[in-house]
């Protein structure tokens, strides 16, 4: 098979992976309108016991709760329903809804930060209220508090639910206005309140100038493979610093790149420049031309001399943890698995049993992410 092939048979590999948790997603949860009339009061319901528990980030009861902590435990404990456990992953899981169709028992999200993230949510319990864990302000805790306050106005982002519509008049609330989405959405201000430790979605607003839309990451990784063209076992590759810089969108990202590597299973160095589009904050797919220096051998057999393909150079796939928030900057782990393009000396393809050992790496991570709306 020639080298060609190779990529092809990679990329759609990488593609794969990257479609099919998409595919398998949930987003709301299957039963009848009558049945969710009953879970939704229930959660209403058994929510209001907790009032009075103090915020403790990470806790997720009985005692003492965070925001997501706390919708995690309701959701489990009053109706059986296993919910993801920080907001990111709730406003992901859950299915969009206008404001004007909202029931007791949808979640109800907010950006409570400078970085445009989605960082609090709260269940919602009808007439403009909803159930919450709240860090700061003058009352913390599990609390209820009303959408018309002004902090919580001002910092609505929008109603998500994983419950079917009950077609109940007992359990709908028509009153809240679509404007507020509006308003809530374009307001990103800093402030404490809110989980701030789970990951982020950077989302530009009308306002914001082109450096202000501009997320700028760093990272430094090992890398490692499985196998050369000789044996089977786990190889040290050699590492990679790389910067990139992604301007926001709402769901797609696109981006640009560049690696300094050291390649020790092939004993050159690279310089792969990349272009980027970030999916939802965790998967990001990557290619682009590779310039090398130094001369390059196969792994695990240093007289036999290879070459860099300039283009095709590079083509990868990236996963990165939620984030831990520190001062400006956001913390993760990265995987990326990345294949590089070699062949023969007088440019000709390798074969797959050697070019496979050659090109394909995993490289393990830290990732340091600073939004620049955070800085200027």
């Amino acid at each position: 098979m020639t080298t060609r092939k190779a990529v092809f048979f990679t990329f759609a590999f990488f593609l794969f992976v990257l479609t099919v948790p998409q595919l398998c997603a949930q987003n709301e949860v299957s039963m009848s309108p009558s049945e969710a009339a009953v879970n939704r009061q229930k959660l209403v319901e058994y929510s209001k016991q907790f009032i009075g528990k103090p915020y403790v980030s990470g806790g997720i009861g009985p005692n003492s709760f965070d925001c997501s902590g706390l919708i995690f435990t309701v959701s489990r404990e009053a109706i059986g329903v296993q919910l993801p456990r920080t907001t990111r992953a709730l406003f992901n899981f859950c299915k969009d809804v206008d404001d004007k169709e909202r029931e007791a028992g949808d979640l109800v999200f907010f950006k409570t930060t400078s970085s445009g993230e989605v960082s609090h949510v709260g269940l919602y319990i009808g007439s403009n209220q909803f159930i919450h864990a709240a860090s700061d302000g003058p009352n913390t805790g599990v609390i209820i508090s009303s959408l018309k306050e002004s902090y919580w106005k001002s910092h609505y982002y929008c109603t998500r639910r994983y419950l079917p519509a009950s077609n109940s008049e007992l359990l709908a609330d028509t009153k809240t206005k679509s404007s507020e989405k509006a308003s809530g959405a374009k307001s990103a201000e800093k402030s404490s309140s809110g989980e701030n430790s789970s990951s982020y979605t950077f989302v530009r607003s009308d306002g914001d100038s082109f450096l202000q839309s501009l997320i700028v990451d760093a990272s430094l990784s090992l890398d490692w493979s499985f196998f050369t063209s000789e044996y089977f076992r786990l190889n040290c590759r050699g590492g990679n610093s790389m910067i990139h810089a992604r301007y926001a969108g709402k769901t797609i990202q696109p981006g640009v790149g560049t690696y300094i590597r050291f390649d020790a299973g092939t004993g050159n160095f690279q310089l792969p420049l990349v272009v980027s589009l970030t999916f939802n904050e965790y998967v990001r797919i990557f290619a682009g031309p590779v310039f090398a220096l130094g001369n390059a051998s196969l792994p695990g057999d240093s007289d036999r001399k290879i070459e860099n393909s300039f283009f095709p150079g590079i083509l990868g796939l990236c996963f990165s943890t939620p984030s831990l928030k520190i001062g400006k900057t956001f913390l993760s782990l990265v995987q990326d698995i990345h294949y590089t393009v070699f062949n023969d000396t007088d440019g000709s393809a390798l074969p797959l049993s050697k070019s496979i050992p050659s090109g394909l790496v995993l490289s393990t991570g830290l990732r340091v992410t600073l939004p620049l709306k955070g800085v200027f």
